[in-house]
């Protein structure tokens, strides 16, 4: 059954993604300014996002009754399918218009490693190879415990078989690239959502969560900027999805958006449509960043006071539009699904 809690919770995750990505076009700069303090503030504030898009799934995947095997592996492998298509186009454009990520390899190459937002795709497919094994311990299917422990011994047999060999050909590190075991970390998150899911939150405790998230937040925020003025340039040392700035953070979105359920309810349909095309902009709205990155134009010469809310729009409403588009076309909008 359809969540608009969760649409809701997908799309803002969504928005929080292209915030973030938006926002290292102005973060390089002094980190002892005050300016550059709020921007890692909300920069570590956002990393709740990625997160939450395991969380979703696992909560919808893992409450399911029954799980059919070979339908959830057609999901996957086209998880794995949109990874090198997208990665094809983002290259492409990349080596043509932005000229930002291309260092002399060929093409053929880099297309199997991926872009740099991708990684999620393969990390999310590996995590889907976990459902099965998950979903059959929940349940008591002995089919899906002995399909889904075969299929996560295979994998990790071949990723270690093949990380073993010394003098792999520069194809086969590229195409392992993007497969690495610690995406099934993100299998925690998946858990986490399915028990959240079944968990009601008093206000009083929606509350003491939100205020543990901003309290966690700001110290993380205050031991990233430390480590950043003592390097003497921005970084991003604390930016990991599984600081516990995160984990808590995103813990409180989701379940705020669980609470928010009946009013979200109100808005089913539009929430759905944004929800739907959500994919398709965190797909495309890194082309646009490395488009205006490769453009040569020095943002630091203007005011990110408006510049930065118009490039965030920029580079969440053309992706929108073109999500829209693609939708309407019979084969096309398989690839923003």
């Amino acid at each position: 059954m359809r969540k608009s809690g969760y649409d809701l919770c997908r799309v803002i995750a969504c928005l929080s993604v292209v915030a973030g990505h938006t926002m290292m076009l102005f973060w390089d700069f002094d980190p002892g300014r005050p300016l550059w303090a709020v921007y890692n503030f909300l920069m570590i504030t956002a990393r709740y996002s990625v997160p939450v898009f395991f969380m979703i799934p696992g909560a919808l995947m893992l409450e399911r009754r029954t799980l059919n095997f070979r339908r959830h592996m057609r999901r996957t492998g086209h998880l794995l399918v949109l990874f090198y298509c997208w990665s094809a186009i983002c290259r492409i454009v990349d080596a043509c218009c932005g000229h930002v990520w291309m260092d002399g390899e060929p093409l053929a190459l880099l297309i199997l490693q991926g872009y740099f937002h991708l990684w999620f795709l393969p990390a999310l497919a590996m995590c889907y190879c976990a459902i099965p094994l998950l979903h059959g311990l929940i349940h008591g299917d002995t089919e899906n415990i002995r399909r889904g422990t075969l299929l996560l011994c295979g994998i990790v047999l071949v990723l270690f078989t093949f990380e073993a060999e010394p003098d792999k050909p520069l194809w086969l590190v590229s195409l392992l690239t993007p497969y690495k075991l610690e995406h099934f970390f993100y299998v925690l998150y998946m858990l986490l959502g399915w028990v959240l899911s079944k968990q009601s939150l008093s206000k009083r405790q929606q509350t003491g969560l939100g205020l543990t998230a901003l309290a966690l937040c700001l110290i993380v925020a205050w031991l990233n900027r430390r480590a950043a003025i003592r390097a003497g340039q921005a970084l991003d040392a604390y930016f990991g999805e599984f600081v516990i700035s995160a984990a808590v953070t995103a813990t409180f979105f989701f379940t705020l958006c669980q609470r928010l359920e009946s009013a979200a309810a109100k808005h089913g349909a539009l929430l759905q449509k944004l929800s739907d095309s959500s994919l398709g902009v965190y797909l495309m709205h890194p082309i646009f960043i490395d488009l205006l990155r490769g453009s040569g134009l020095e943002l630091r010469a203007y005011s990110a006071a408006w510049l930065y809310p118009l490039c965030l729009a920029a580079f969440v409403l053309l992706p929108l539009g073109i999500t829209l588009v693609l939708q309407k076309l019979p084969y096309a909008k398989k690839l923003v699904s």
